[in-house]
């Protein structure tokens, strides 16, 4: 029998309190009790090293522990199992279980977020280059030779191995990822790197024949560029590796574009077609009827064009037109509003009202993560530093009347003084960079940076670095964009020694 964790119950009510008040101080959204008591017990988890297979609690101990009804805690259970983190476990000696590795929750809080958003292919793609280049650079640098046993194996499963099944290819596809996490041993970039591929390609198998049998040839294809990805690494060439990357990644785009047609639309948008792959750590969420139906319907509302306010339905249409029982519908529900997807309204003219997506909820899970790894300044900086980089340039080549308005409306605030950091600026860039996805990452590692109070020594070199950075942008120059950014960060770097022993961070 497991023994249940020891935690002391009143740190853990105050804790739920502080997130309360935190919560309507950073987003202005009234948090349900609920979702206050799965962030206490996450960070719970967290402090505990997150301990997989140990046992939290009974349910009765549970709710004794954060004061909270049976009603709340099982919906905040429901939250955590939805994101993998933990789940409850019936009968005689039973309790909450955590269950997940924090990276695969953190990475799949992330690529929820983008799959509920229906983030496109082109930002994924733009997204994946950038990040997978940077991390086979850091695993081609930082290869040791206890690791190039491990990488020769591999490269004698690519190379011997007969062709598989769908998802047996992907396991082994998925085996190379997790080698080139393990020797880049930069938690901040795996994360993304794991999130980005969660959304784009696992869990699901296409069913029509020929889409298999294409997928199947870029399987072949893909294993001899994987085969000769781990041979740049072993011979330390950053370059080459890099450059293997564009090259299979271009694959995978051509494929999309000849399956589908474009980029424009995200890998959301066939969800109700696709099987879920049995052999993934993930598939107890995605396979869920209420996971894939808040899918459906926050594609339903990206394609229908449905601004903030409108109503979507009440609650008997919604169950008939999607053909799910009430319980399937409120667990989707639930997903939704959590991301500030929809809200649910009572009384007359209620239903299910469109909201703003808001990636608060998702940030906070992606952090609890980080934290929990303890992370040197230059591993998050360095992530940071990348992305923010590319979102500069981005910014400069796409900026159009409305981008330009609100830069604008920084900068007077900044020759005004009332600019007080640099965290508006940072947000304000990565959003205008045309990809979501860059702006969820810069927003997760920019709220890392924010527990970093600023030299008051800095204040003055900090509102020249903001001036500079925006005349660049308005000026559409995105190599210019690039180096006043650059300049930034050096002036962070030095604040914080915030670069990685031995070099540079980035």
């Amino acid at each position: 029998m497991l023994t249940p964790v020891a935690t002391d119950s009143s740190p853990a009510l105050s804790r739920v309190h502080d997130l309360r008040r935190a919560a309507l101080k950073h987003s202005g959204r009234q948090a349900k009790l609920a979702e206050l008591v799965a962030e206490a017990i996450q960070q719970d988890i967290a402090a505990l090293g997150w301990p997989v297979g140990s046992l939290l609690g009974s349910e009765a101990q549970l709710m004794e522990r954060y004061r909270i009804s049976r009603a709340t805690l099982r919906e905040a259970i429901r939250q955590l199992e939805r994101n993998g983190v933990a789940s409850m476990r019936r009968g005689a000696g039973g309790g909450l279980i955590v269950r997940q590795p924090a990276n695969d929750s953190a990475a799949l809080a992330l690529a929820t977020y983008l799959e509920l958003t229906d983030v496109s292919f082109a930002e994924l793609f733009e997204a994946r280059e950038l990040i997978e280049c940077l991390i086979v650079s850091h695993a081609a640098e930082q290869l040791s030779d206890s690791d190039i046993g491990r990488a020769r194996q591999l490269i004698d499963l690519l190379r011997h191995t007969p062709p598989c099944s769908f998802n047996e290819e992907l396991q082994l596809h998925g085996q190379v990822r997790e080698f080139i996490c393990q020797v880049a041993a930069n938690p901040a970039i795996s994360l993304i790197y794991v999130a980005l591929c969660f959304v784009t390609i696992n869990g699901r198998t296409p069913q029509r024949a020929h889409v298999r049998a294409k997928l199947e040839q870029a399987f072949i294809t893909g294993r001899q560029l994987k085969l000769e990805l781990l041979e740049f690494i072993v011979a330390g060439d950053a370059q080459r590796a890099q450059d293997n990357v564009r090259d299979s990644l271009r694959q995978l785009r051509e494929l999309i574009v000849e399956l589908s047609g474009s980029l424009q639309q995200g890998p959301t948008s066939d969800m109700s077609s696709l099987q879920l792959a049995p052999d993934f750590a993930i598939r107890k969420v995605y396979e869920k009827t209420a996971h894939r139906l808040a899918v459906v319907i926050a594609r339903s509302i990206a394609n229908s064009g449905l601004r903030a306010g409108a109503r979507l339905g009440a609650e008997p249409d919604l169950q008939a037109l999607h053909q799910v029982s009430r319980a399937v519908l409120r667990e989707t529900v639930r997903t939704l509003e959590l991301h500030a997807i929809v809200r649910s309204r009572r009384g007359q003219g209620g239903g299910l009202i469109v909201e703003t997506p808001d990636p608060s909820y998702t940030i906070k899970l992606a952090l609890n993560y980080l934290r929990h790894n303890q992370l040197p300044r230059h591993y998050f900086y360095s992530v940071w530093k990348t992305l923010q980089l590319a979102a500069a340039g981005l910014t400069a080549q796409r900026l159009d009347n409305e981008g330009r308005a609100r830069l604008q409306q920084l900068q007077a605030a900044t020759a005004a003084g009332r600019l007080a950091t640099s965290r508006e600026l940072d947000l304000c860039i990565a959003e205008l960079s045309g990809n979501r996805a860059l702006a969820l990452f810069s927003h997760v590692f920019g709220a890392m940076a924010e527990h970093d109070p600023l030299p008051a020594a800095l204040a003055d070199k900090l509102r020249d670095s903001q001036t500079q950075r925006i005349q660049a942008l308005l000026a559409r120059d995105p190599s210019l964009a690039r180096r006043s950014m650059l300049r930034y960060f050096q002036l962070l770097e030095g604040a914080f020694d915030a670069t990685a022993p031995g070099g540079s961070a980035g």
